[in-house]
């Protein structure tokens, strides 16, 4: 690098220096930092003149170009895997840059890893304050710069029309409508808009109109990558798929911020400000993994978590009538728990080592699990991974970023009777019929469903003091939040592989099976792989987990709630209830906290990626709780039973005159 351009990269190295806060979350000090720096250029115009002309040899000294054309390509490959490998190789050995690209001196000024956090937290008004003081005007850049902005434009369109004929679109979505077309035009308008620009002024002035046509065609793009969006629920997504939409509406923003340096109308500050920010975040967030993988499952787990969410309304139960129906369906899941007991208890006795006897849990758990579905039962648990999304497409539905928690905390009410009810439901059926059938067969049969010493075990594998219950219950519980995400993914896979269509159409099927019970089976599985997949696969968790903990020694096992109860109730008959108060009271206490944290620990992972997959803002959630503690306090029961009246938000949270 030129001595001159280092020692012009030091000056704003030194300035942001100055504003940077001491802690990268103290979002105050920055909004300080930054308004004295502004307030001292304003007062001093040698210190102004002082940074206008530090910011003109900046740019004037950089390769701009790189920065607008592919500078700003944070997506790195549609191929997963591939991108991960290069992370871990350049995050060891980075790789050689251009030293006057713009994008390598931003992140010299930005060099603090954190720094993207309070640089975006400051308010864009301030950010436009301080490019507004530079001096750096459309006349400048077009003077300087402009071939450089003329050739990123280029690029920049050219990648545009390849990507929009990708036949990851194209296959799918160019019939209906074709969809695709604008890329196309834009790219035709866009050269015919180049050609013009370089002429003559007359010629140039003639560009303005093809200008706002260019802008025209691109937000009809945008439209385009809506109605795609709009239809993966439909079609299905894939990372592949996620990586092309996200590219495109970056590129689009690119775009839109050269042609308004090219007008002549002046630049669009907020646009230019949200996409520098953009910058600094994606310079310092190169080369990591986490962000890697944020940004290309993003969009996948936003289509996972709404299939989830889809799955998830139907346990939300808002009238009597439904409420009943949930209680019925959880207690005929009971029923099949029951015998999944008496399976593992058998099991349990095999003379086989630890590795069969999981292999036979898990087999026994997913099957169990699976029947339970084909029949149309309920198992509580599985329920929080489900119902969190469906939440959080409610939040979804926020309007101008504004989220209507008022309607959030009357829909928690409403997840919360169901769950409570599934419970119940489980329990209730669960715990009466593990002590019938186990009487019966001792007192029918003179069979001993297990001895006394196995039975002191299981009370104290679920008495809180006598094992890590509570945190084996959270294992459990992010399982059945892992079982949520798979039965999304498989959902979601069914879909976009076109799998129920292909199965129709399938000549030898056709043949074997006859159209008619060939299109059964394509239905069925169109609307029930997600939901048997990731029943096989929680039963096969649950199986397995005992043994993990063995073979790593580490305190790893599961504690499901309606599992427990039935060992509690097999252990009960077995001592012929010969059970002191304090340690019935102990297991007593371990249920309810193997539960709680079942819940918890599924509903809270589920929740977060639901969230995180919308790009939901958190930080505005904080008066929820105090929503919910104020519908509590005047309906509690409504957090137990459907109210005889539907409540709404005026109802519950109006102020009394």
């Amino acid at each position: 690098m030129h001595p001159t351009a280092a020692n012009n990269t030091r000056y704003f190295v030194n300035i942001i220096s100055t504003i940077r806060p001491k802690r990268s979350d103290d979002d105050a000090s920055a909004k300080q930092g930054l308004l004295s720096f502004i307030n001292g250029l304003e007062e001093y115009p040698q210190q102004l003149q002082e940074f206008q002309q530090q910011c003109r040899e900046l740019l004037v000294s950089s390769d701009v170009q790189q920065l607008f054309a592919d500078g700003n390509d944070v997506f790195g490959s549609e191929n997963l895997l591939e991108q991960l490998l290069k992370d871990i190789k350049y995050s060891i050995l980075p790789p050689l840059v251009k030293e006057d690209a713009l994008s390598n001196k931003i992140r010299q000024i930005f060099s603090h890893k954190k720094d993207y956090r309070w640089v975006l937290a400051v308010p864009d008004e301030y950010w436009c304050r301080l490019l507004l003081l530079s001096g750096i005007d459309n006349s400048f850049v077009k003077q300087q710069l402009q071939q450089q902005i003329l050739n990123a434009t280029a690029i920049l369109s050219y990648k545009m029309a390849a990507l929009g004929l990708d036949d990851e679109f194209t296959k799918r979505f160019m019939v209906e409508g074709e969809l695709m077309s604008p890329f196309l035009e834009q790219n035709k308008e866009v050269g015919h808009y180049l050609e013009l620009y370089e002429k003559t002024e007359t010629d140039r002035h003639e560009a303005v109109h093809t200008n706002h046509h260019i802008i025209v065609l691109l937000n009809q793009c945008l439209s385009s990558i809506q109605t795609i969006r709009k239809k993966a629920p439909e079609h299905g997504t894939s990372l592949k798929q996620s990586y092309l939409l996200n590219k495109i509406e970056s590129n689009i923003s690119q775009m839109k911020i050269l042609l308004d340096i090219l007008d002549d109308d002046g630049f669009d500050l907020p646009r230019l400000v949200a996409y520098l920010k953009q910058v600094v975040y994606n310079e310092n967030n190169r080369y990591s993994l986490r962000h890697t993988l944020s940004k290309n499952i993003g969009s996948l787990a936003y289509q996972i978590a709404e299939h989830k969410g889809v799955t998830g309304e139907h346990y939300i139960t808002s009238q009597k009538e439904e409420f009943i129906h949930h209680f019925k369906a959880a207690f005929g899941g009971g029923f099949i728990i029951t015998l999944m007991v008496f399976l593992k208890i058998g099991a349990s006795s095999f003379p086989i080592t630890d590795f069969w006897k999981a292999v036979c849990y898990s087999i026994i758990y997913a099957s169990g699990f699976v029947v339970i579905h084909l029949l149309g039962g309920t198992v509580a648990t599985k329920q929080p991974a489900m119902t969190a999304s469906a939440l959080a497409r409610e939040l979804d539905k926020g309007k101008n970023g504004k989220y209507n928690l008022q309607s959030i905390a009357l829909l928690m009410s409403q997840v919360s009777r169901s769950q409570i009810i599934a419970v119940v439901g489980n329990l209730i059926a669960v715990f009466p019929a593990t002590i019938l059938v186990a009487l019966l067969l001792d007192m029918v049969f003179d069979f001993q469903v297990t001895d006394a010493g196995h039975a002191w075990q299981y009370l104290q594998e679920i008495h809180p003091l006598y094992s890590l219950s509570a945190w084996y219950g959270a294992i459990a519980g992010f399982y059945l939040f892992l079982s949520g995400i798979i039965t999304g993914y498989f959902d979601n896979a069914v879909v976009y592989s076109s799998i129920p269509e292909r199965i129709r159409r399938h000549p030898k099927w056709v043949k074997v099976l006859g159209e008619r019970r060939l299109a059964r089976l394509a239905d069925y599985l169109e609307h029930n792989l997600g939901a048997v997949m990731g029943n096989i696969m929680i039963g096969i968790f649950l199986g397995t987990a005992t043994f993990l903990g063995k073979v790593f020694g580490l305190p790893f096992d599961i504690r499901h709630v309606t599992i427990s109860t039935g060992l509690f109730a097999v252990a009960l008959e077995t001592l012929s209830f010969a059970v002191g108060l304090k340690m019935l009271f102990g297991v007593l206490l371990g249920l309810f906290f193997i539960g709680l944290f079942n819940i918890l620990s599924s509903f809270g992972f589920a929740f977060y990626v639901a969230l995180k997959s919308r790009n939901i803002d958190t930080a505005q959630l904080w008066q929820l709780p105090l929503l919910l503690l104020k519908y509590f306090m005047k309906y509690p029961l409504d957090f137990f039973y459907p109210p005889k009246v539907r409540r709404t938000e005026e109802s519950v949270f109006a102020e009394k005159p």
